[in-house]
């Protein structure tokens, strides 16, 4: 890669968690006074999935409401669209995750291989990895206070991300209109409550309402 740095990019690429709820950090405050901090009534949470290039060249940012192999997929085609942009092949560094493991992420790797080269992380070596330490910047710089709004998160995080540098910023919000809606999950299109007509896959116990009998019946407590 030294040699051909137009050939080459070098990603390192992790995810984390970012939620609505504020991260914690150290602050200024008048002695004997605890600081407090306001925060959601009802946590939300989304994912970032990103990569940072080794020669400081820019960066691939997908924000998700998941993390899983589907959201991994949005990752790579954001790569997708940095390779055909930029013309130059990627060496992917990755770690063990699960979503990194999966059969459906596998057969999206190797589909890419011509220009998509992968490098394995060892286990439990965060250390290693760069990207890593990018996260705790975005979280103190873009989470360290209550959003006013759902989508007012989601921008904060895209511009957090911004902020992190490089000379080429690809930077993708695929954040559902259901997430924005106040949804947890996409919704179904089915009316809440239990289905009418919806019967139990086990037997129930039979429901044996308490008499006067036999609570008479009871044995006392001992006392103690």
């Amino acid at each position: 890669m030294a040699q051909e740095p137009g050939r080459y990019e070098l990603h390192y690429q992790d995810e984390t968690h970012v939620e609505t709820n504020p991260s914690l950090y150290k602050v200024w405050h008048r002695r004997g006074v605890q600081p407090t901090i306001p925060a959601a009534g009802t946590n939300r949470r989304l994912t970032v999935f990103g990569s940072v290039e080794a020669r400081g060249r820019g960066r691939v940012e997908v924000i998700c409401p998941a993390q899983d192999s589907a959201c991994f997929a949005l990752y790579l085609a954001a790569l997708d669209a940095r390779h055909v942009a930029t013309g130059k092949e990627v060496y992917l560094v990755l770690d063990n995750g699960p979503c990194h493991k999966s059969t459906v992420t596998k057969a999206a790797l190797a589909a890419r291989s011509t220009w998509l080269h992968v490098l394995w992380l060892a286990p439990y070596s965060p250390q290693l990895n760069p990207k890593e330490r990018e996260w705790k910047r975005l979280k103190r710089d873009a989470r360290s206070h209550l959003a006013p709004t759902l989508r007012a998160f989601v921008d904060e995080i895209a511009a957090g991300l911004r902020h992190l540098g490089g000379d080429r910023l690809d930077i993708v919000d695929q954040v559902p209109d259901w997430f924005i809606a106040g949804h947890r999950k996409e919704p179904t299109g089915r009316s809440a409550g239990r289905p009418k007509g919806a019967k139990d896959s086990y037997k129930r116990a039979p429901y044996r309402k308490k008499t006067n009998d036999s609570l008479k019946d009871a044995p006392l407590p001992l006392a103690a």
